[in-house]
């Protein structure tokens, strides 16, 4: 599909170029040039937005000729000849593996039903045909009636922060609300909260860079001294876990300093609402008359009289301890804002202090900076999140921000930069994109990823039952989550390294993939990682500059990804190959148009949802379309998507991710939940932990520049950088293990270990490791960082814990260092038998 319009560059003789996009879950996707001589892929280079604020790069988005080319790519599809994980295999015809797959697809569906085939994509393209968030792989479960693994990652500090602005949904929703990158350089204040945004996000930096030329101040909390830390103007240095403890000592120093915005915490929250002592309930007028209307109430301090809430927000009380009279007995009362404030006091940085290990006056310092000196940005990261505790973790920042307001102004927002007025909210906005991802009209059956481990395994989930299907805020059948019967046994994996970047591997390994309990594991990969090695079939897949495509990432533009150069080898896009086992499987026609009839309609859709008919002219002439307007604030008119209409920082129920994003399953207070922000400890990684004595390091898992998640990580000039995997430690834990750089060391737990070299790195606190994210167990001397991790799975997030673990860190006896055999050492495929 050409343009409409000639690409602002002049080609260098005897070279095209194309308009692409950089695809993988960085979040920020950049727009490229992919430069092609001689029908192959040179170099890429930066391509520019609309909005040239957004134009940039990265070493990632640089090397991709390399990886598109690299001696490592599989270009011919391969059969097990092995067992699973040995890396043997024997060339095969795209026909016998079609064929064969269908085969055992149909066996499969018949013994055990639809569902017992998954489809489980993942993150690793953005691209909306071919990539993981909604494509062609949501299409195929769709038609079959079969699975889609989904979720289970980034949606613990993300669901917290949901439950404060956005309940009716859940997941992501609060995201949805946050504001567009370019913001950040209107703020004056920016709290860079468990990020680590020169590395992993390094495409946004700019704008803090360009907030602090404009005099904003920049407070960086993370446990490590990061890149970030040595620009800040403060840096918080809180214990590892311990994030939702610091937050409620902010919300305490802003209410007991009276640092709140009273006019916006009036009229934009639930402060004034009544909530009653025995059921924890808001006091509705009903409560105290049966035939009256059940709307909430607040109290006239004038009278001492309750009166509907919402009317009255400038002069009901906030503060204070009342008696009411119902028809059944007298009942006390408190506004949510006094809950709320005597809460925070037990959370008081003075009594927090042994928490978080930040001094009291720190803590005060960075809350007045907040609240009085904005607009203020929290700018969070994954850090935070990669916890039991992380949903507990969002709720307090949320709530900080909504009491100080901070939000819902240019500059202001406790949500961060992440999809609010951005492409990728498009992607997640309810039917948009239903033709295409629900061809059949019925919901596709979805899965967390942390319960597939059971449904894999032992063929019944521990899930959440509704009481009422068609009312979410009925709650759930019971007060924990119940046994559901769901055998899984196929499993086709496409942009998805699961094996990889999932935890407990050696419960993914050793179980959940072992050939009794899965009786067909399919990979569709570009190179011969983690969960292509433990597969029966592996399906040579196109690189995104092999296919027609469009991207939609964490930035306000759609990008086109045009087809640059032919296929190499004989790798097929993911739509050919789902459209292939379509047509064995009897379901063909739901792919029978090609990939740019779908990009039109796509477009067209999009700009038909936002009323934005230059949308699609724009995405046709030039390759990109903006979305949203520069400047786009969501939550501006102080409305939110809660039963109330306010920001509930005291809530009647609590979220659970279970099973949709909207609307969502909601756990009633009267069952027991708590209804305000508070700290819980980690499930594992915290002193506290008997386990601590045996394991006293916290495993951190940094995400570098050098890949994002395991994607890039067989990129020789990146490796020339990044050579190989390290755990590192500071001198103090370094020396009380008497270890020197360049010791080969086991990590370990008592779930699995890793061996590799050790590097001393003062950045990080004492009582901590850490290895970074996205090696593969290959490129380790032996084990592997996930072995380490566990799958523990909250019940209200169900989100990946990965940072909540310990483990020893020990010199290794190169004699006890296990052996691996030389065929799962190489990073390409071992061929025992050549088509």
């Amino acid at each position: 599909m050409a343009l409409t319009a000639p690409l602002p560059l002049l080609p260098a003789e005897g070279e095209q170029v194309f308009a692409s996009a950089c695809t993988p879950n960085c979040w920020m996707n950049c727009r490229l040039y992919a430069h092609v001589r001689d029908g192959k892929l040179v170099e890429t280079t930066a391509a520019p937005f609309p909005d040239s604020r957004y134009n940039r790069i990265c070493l990632r988005g640089l090397s991709h000729p390399q990886r598109v080319y690299g001696t490592d790519r599989i270009t011919t599809p391969l059969r097990r000849a092995g067992k699973r994980g040995e890396n043997l295999w024997e060339e095969i015809s795209w026909e016998e593996a079609l064929d064969e797959i269908a085969a055992k697809l149909t066996g499969v569906r018949e013994r055990y039903g639809d569902k017992a085939v998954c489809f489980a994509p993942l993150s690793g393209s953005y691209a909306l045909i071919n990539g993981a968030l909604a494509g062609a792989a949501h299409r195929m479960a769709n038609v079959l009636g079969a699975t889609l693994a989904a979720d289970s990652i980034d949606l613990g500090l993300a669901t917290g922060e949901t439950q404060v602005a956005a309940n009716l949904a859940s997941g992501m929703a609060a995201w949805m609300l946050a504001h567009q990158p370019e913001d950040i350089a209107n703020a004056r204040t920016i709290i860079a909260w468990g990020t680590n945004v020169t590395e992993s996000q390094v495409h946004n930096w700019h704008f803090f860079a360009d907030a602090l030329d404009n005099g904003a101040k920049l407070i960086v909390i993370d446990p490590r001294f990061s890149e970030a830390a040595s620009k800040a103007h403060i840096w918080v240095r809180p214990r590892p876990g311990s994030d939702s403890a610091l937050a409620m000592s902010m919300v305490n120093t802003v209410i007991e300093e009276r640092l709140y915005d009273e006019t916006y915490l009036r009229a934009h929250t639930v402060a004034t609402y009544l909530v009653r002592e025995d059921n924890g309930l808001f006091l509705r007028a009903s409560d105290l008359d049966p035939t009256a209307e059940p709307v909430v109430l607040a109290l006239d301090p004038s009278t001492g009289v309750p009166v509907p809430a919402d009317p009255n927000t400038a002069t009901t009380a906030i503060f204070g301890t009342y008696q009411v009279q119902t028809p059944q007995r007298a009942v006390t009362v408190r506004p949510a804002f006094q809950l709320l404030a005597d809460t925070a006091a037990e959370h008081s940085p003075e009594a927090m202090w042994d928490v978080t290990d930040v001094e009291p006056a720190l803590v005060r310092e960075v809350a007045r900076r907040y609240a009085t000196a904005g607009p203020s940005f929290i700018y969070s990261g994954m850090g935070i999140d990669r916890w039991d505790n992380a949903d507990l973790v969002g709720r307090g920042i949320a709530t900080l921000g909504v009491i100080s307001g901070q939000i819902g102004k240019p500059g202001a927002t406790p949500f961060g930069s992440l999809m609010g007025g951005t492409a990728i909210s498009i992607i997640f906005t309810p039917g948009v994109l239903d033709e295409w991802t629900m061809p059949t009209g019925n919901h596709t059956a979805k899965l967390n990823y942390l319960l597939l481990y059971d449904a894999v395994a032992k063929g019944v989930t521990q899930q959440w039952v509704p009481a009422d299907p068609s009312n979410p805020f009925a709650g759930p059948r019971s007060s924990t989550p119940e046994p559901v019967d769901w055998p899984v046994k196929a499993l086709i994996f496409n942009c998805s390294n699961f094996v990889s970047n999932f935890p407990n591997q050696n419960r993914i390994r050793n179980e959940m993939l072992s050939e009794e309990n899965v009786e067909l594991v399919v990979s569709m990969e570009m190179v011969m990682n983690d969960t292509a090695r433990m597969a029966d079939i592996v399906l040579p897949v196109t690189s995104w500059f092999e296919n027609d495509d469009l991207c939609a990432g964490m930035h306000p533009f759609l990008m086109r990804q045009q087809k640059a150069i032919a296929n190499v080898g004989q790798a097929r896009s993911d739509y050919e190959i789902f459209g292939a086992l379509a047509q064995r499987l009897g379901v063909g026609q739901y792919f029978s148009e090609s990939p740019t009839v779908w990009i039109d309609r796509i477009v067209d859709n999009i700009a038909t949802t936002l009323q934005r008919p230059e949308v699609a002219e724009e995405f046709r002439r030039d390759g990109v379309a903006r979305l949203f307007d520069s400047g786009y604030i969501p939550l501006s008119d102080g409305g939110f998507m809660t039963p109330s209409g306010k920001a509930e920082f005291y809530a009647e129920g609590v979220i659970v991710n279970y099973p949709e994003s909207m609307p969502s399953l909601r756990i009633p207070v009267t069952h027991g939940v708590d209804p305000l922000p508070h700290f819980e400890p980690p499930f594992e990684a915290w002193r506290d932990n008997p386990k601590f004595a045996k394991y006293p390091l916290v495993l951190n898992q940094r995400h570098s520049r050098f890949r994002v998640h395991s994607t890039y990580y067989e990129v020789p000039v990146l490796r020339e950088m990044d050579p190989e995997p390290l755990v590192e430690l500071n001198d103090r834990e370094m020396a009380a293990r008497g270890l020197v750089d360049g010791d080969v060391v086991k990590v370990f737990n008592d779930r699995g270990e890793a061996y590799l070299k050790v590097r001393t790195n003062n950045a990080f606190p004492d009582s901590t490791c850490n290895i970074n994210k996205g090696w593969q167990r290959h490129q380790f001397l032996a084990g592997g960082y996930q072995e380490l991790t566990h799958e523990q799975a909250n019940v209200r997030h169900y989100s990946c814990s990965f940072f909540d673990v310990l483990v020893e860190a020990v010199k290794a006896d190169a004699a006890a260092i296990p052996v691996m055999p030389e065929a799962q050492r190489r990073g390409a495929p071992t061929l025992v038998k050549e088509k």
